[in-house]
This record gives structure tokens, C-alpha cells and sequence, in this order.
């Protein structure tokens, strides 16, 4: 598993790794999801329904969190159960992301992004990731 999860009464980390840009972005949505939905991710069908989820920022920490906190929110409006990206796309300052959507709508925990820091060294894409709870399930 390309990502790591702590929890504590108060916050979820995630730490995840990744060879490439592309790959730790996929990675940290999933893992958001699992930490949203639990693991393993509930199963379901889909419709071929997707859902795209964009942010902007001027650096790759400010694209992740904006991206992070567009999922949560897709999360907590969309009919239906989010899946991991089938599509990721960047542009200049600009991350999209398609993410399927299934039936039935799971239960989820209500999270935000605390903070969500990129780093790139020794070859290897890393981000670590500060999660809390916003309220009552869903």
C-alpha cells in the first residue's frame, strides 16, 4: 500500500510515497477515501457515473489540499460511493481528477483537510496528510 494511516482520537495522518507526481496525487485520494469510507472500500455497482473534482494553487501542496478538501466535498453531496481515480490530469496551477461513482451511498465519516504538504527528493514524491472530523457521520 503506496500509503500509510494513523489515527488518533483527534486527527488522521497519511503519509504516502510514490515514484512519480501523477502516482502520489492518485495515491493521496485513495487513501483519503479509505480514511473517509474505511478499508476495504465498500463495494458496488457503477453506472460508468464519474465525477470530476478540480483545484488550482500555485504550488503542488496547494493543489493537493484543494484537490483533498473537493473530494470531501463530492464525498458529502454526490448520491452515491466515491472510487479511487480512473483519471488525473495537470495543467499550469491546475489538478483534475475523475472519480467513478457507485451505488449505494456508504456510510462516510465527515472529514476536512487540516494540512497537506508535498515534498520531491532522492527520486521519490512524498505528502503527509492531517485529516479531522467535521461532525457526524453521513
Amino acid at each position: 500500500m503506496p500509503y500509510e494511516m494513523k489515527e488518533s482520537p483527534e486527527t488522521i495522518l497519511l503519509s504516502v510515497s510514490a515514484s512519480g507526481r501523477e502516482e502520489l496525487f492518485r495515491e493521496a485520494v485513495t487513501g483519503v477515501l479509505a480514511a473517509t469510507y474505511g478499508t476495504p472500500l465498500p463495494e458496488g455497482a457503477s453506472e460508468g457515473r464519474i465525477v470530476p473534482v478540480q483545484a488550482a494553487g500555485d504550488d503542488d501542496s496547494s493543489l493537493l489540499e484543494g484537490l483533498l478538501e473537493e473530494a470531501l466535498r463530492a464525498i458529502r453531496e454526490e448520491e452515491g460511493t466515491l472510487r479511487p481515480p480512473r483519471w488525473l490530469a495537470f495543467d499550469v496551477n491546475r489538478v483534475t481528477v475523475n472519480l467513478p461513482l457507485q451505488t449505494p451511498k456508504a456510510v462516510s465519516r465527515p472529514l476536512g483537510v487540516a494540512s497537506a504538504e508535498v515534498e520531491f527528493g532522492d527520486g521519490e514524491w512524498r505528502a503527509r496528510l492531517e485529516l479531522f472530523s467535521t461532525g457526524t457521520a453521513g
